[in-house]
């Protein structure tokens, strides 16, 4: 009986373990790592997956799956990019043609799965190749500059000493926070993800349900694209890439279940974090790229047993 309690406490509070004593072995490896310079570096790394992983949390506690934020990221950036390139648009309209493209590619993605029966893991992969391919296709495969001041001060400019990626990414995380734990809505996207048949009885309209949740997490992909694209000043082909298993190891290192109906905003909030800290720490290190590849997909090997474990022991 103790030792089933201690393993129950255990796997509720080692994602935060995780990241305490990972903060502290990097404190004493690195004396870098604990600087102001390194911590806003981390924290400026973070913010456009952090984004997307705050809408990747809907769809995942929906009981989806989203593969193709990564490409979708790339698609919206490079049709803003274009328009306002090729056509002179006005910055504020390049920004809203960012965030719509990826709302649209959600859209479809959400009435796909919900009004057609279609699995979201293969839904999410056609559409993933289906962004890129058009990405590839507008660009010419080659990397577009000439963003406008406006769009690139988003990327590049402080608010006091807080780069403004930062407070973006804090102001998406307090929303994404308020919509999913103080909202109707965000009681409905569990009782979806949790029991969807219970939710049908319940009055709840699940299909309505799931379509929101992509197109809410469309929003965050399209704030997120604005955002890198403002970094970096330009599209390049192979932007977004590897986004998708980021925020997913985000999002279930977090707690959350890809069973579905159970998650927290906060707790992607730590594993991004923990990715962060993680990235920054191979970094300092001196770790290689392609093993940097080897550690991520352990990660979220890791990650996705600690959640079959969590699931297993309720259900025992």
């Amino acid at each position: 009986m103790l030792f089933s309690k201690i393993k129950k406490i255990a796997l509720k509070y080692i994602i935060y373990i995780v990241f305490i004593v990972l903060v502290l072995i990097m404190a004493f490896i690195s004396p870098v790592f604990l600087t102001t310079a390194n911590i806003v570096n981390v924290l400026l790394q973070i913010s456009v997956i952090g984004t997307v992983a705050i809408g990747m949390t809907y769809v995942i506690i929906g009981q989806n799956i989203d593969v193709s934020v990564g490409s979708i990221v790339a698609v919206s950036s490079i049709c803003g990019v274009y328009a306002h390139c090729n056509f002179n648009v006005h910055p504020i309209i390049a920004i809203l043609i960012i965030i719509c493209v990826a709302v649209l590619f959600e859209l479809i993605n959400g009435l796909s799965v919900a009004y057609l029966n279609m699995p979201s893991f293969v839904v999410t992969l056609a559409t993933m190749q289906i962004a890129r391919g058009i990405s590839y296709s507008i660009s010419g495969g080659r990397s577009v500059y000439g963003m406008p001041n406006e769009i690139y001060y988003i990327g590049n400019s402080s608010v006091g000493r807080v780069p403004l990626p930062i407070i973006i990414f804090i102001v998406c995380a307090i929303i994404g926070y308020i919509i999913l734990s103080h909202t109707v809505f965000g009681k409905k996207i569990y009782a979806t993800g949790g029991n969807r048949e219970a939710a049908k009885i319940s009055g709840i309209n699940v299909k309505k349900n799931i379509v929101s949740t992509f197109v809410l997490n469309g929003i965050f992909i399209g704030l997120a694209s604005v955002v890198l694209t403002a970094r970096m000043n330009s599209f390049y082909p192979s932007m977004g890439t590897g986004y998708e298993f980021d925020a997913i190891a985000s999002v279930v290192i977090g707690g959350a279940s890809l069973l579905g109906g159970i998650g927290l905003i906060q707790g992607t909030i730590l594993g991004v974090f923990i990715l962060g800290v993680i990235n920054n720490s191979m970094n300092l290190l001196g770790v290689g790229s392609f093993l940097q590849l080897v550690f991520k997909g352990l990660i979220i090997f890791v990650a996705v047993m600690i959640d079959a474990l969590r699931t297993r022991s309720k259900t025992f």
